[in-house]
C-alpha cells in the first residue's frame, strides 16, 4: 500500500476512534521503490482475480488466470465448476464469455505495461508469467510469480497453461472446496 493511502487510512481509523492518534507516527516512512511495485503487482493481481470471478455472478467454485506478461501480455482464464476444469471460453452462458472476452481479456497489456513498468523503475527483474488462484468458498487466493530471469521464463504460455491446467485436473478430485490451501503450480 502506498504512502498516501496508508496513512489516510489511519488517519481514518483515528477519527473513528479504531486507532491512537500516536499510531499516526507508525505510518510515516516511504518504501522502496521495490516494495511499491510489489505492493502494486498484489493490488492488481487481487483486481484481477476480483473481476473474473465477478464476470461468472460468482457462480464457480475456484477461478484460475495464468498472466503472461512478456512481449504479447495475455490471461488465459479457466474455473472448476462442478468438480472439473472448464477454460473461460467453454462456458455455457454466453454473456459470461461475452463479459470476459470483451472486458476483461483486453487488459492485459495494460496491466503488463502498469505492473512491469514498476519493476522497471525500481530496477528489479519483470515479471515473465503470474499464476493466480482463488477458492469461493474461503475467499482464498494465491499467486506465484515466474519472474524474467527464471529459466522457467524461458517455457512457451502453451506449455505452462496445459501443464498446470492437466495438474489441477487431477489434483482438484481430491481437495476439498473449502480447503483454504493453494493448489499446486506449474512448472
Amino acid at each position: 500500500m502506498g504512502f498516501f493511502n496508508r496513512f489516510f487510512k489511519k488517519v481514518e481509523e483515528v477519527n473513528k476512534g479504531e486507532a491512537a492518534l500516536s499510531e499516526l507516527e507508525s505510518e510515516l516512512y516511504i518504501e522502496s521503490p521495490e516494495e511499491e511495485a510489489r505492493n502494486y503487482w498484489v493490488e492488481m493481481a487481487q483486481n484481477i482475480i476480483v473481476n473474473v470471478v465477478k464476470a461468472t455472478d460468482n457462480s464457480v467454485d475456484r477461478a484460475f488466470v495464468l498472466v503472461d506478461m512478456r512481449e504479447q501480455p495475455s490471461f488465459d482464464i479457466f474455473y472448476q465448476i462442478d468438480g472439473r476444469l472448464v477454460m473461460w471460453n467453454q462456458l455455457e452462458d454466453t454473456s459470461i464469455k461475452e463479459k470476459l472476452e470483451n472486458d476483461l481479456l483486453p487488459q492485459a497489456p495494460a496491466v503488463a505495461s502498469a505492473v512491469n513498468g514498476n519493476f522497471e523503475e525500481a530496477e528489479h527483474v519483470k515479471i515473465a508469467y503470474a499464476e493466480l488462484q482463488f477458492e469461493w468458498a474461503t475467499g482464498a487466493w494465491f499467486s506465484h510469480i515466474i519472474w524474467e530471469d527464471d529459466d522457467n521464463a524461458k517455457l512457451a504460455k502453451e506449455e505452462i497453461l496445459s501443464e498446470w491446467f492437466n495438474t489441477l485436473s487431477a489434483e482438484i478430485k481430491t481437495q476439498p472446496l473449502d480447503s483454504d490451501a493453494k493448489l499446486s503450480w506449474y512448472p
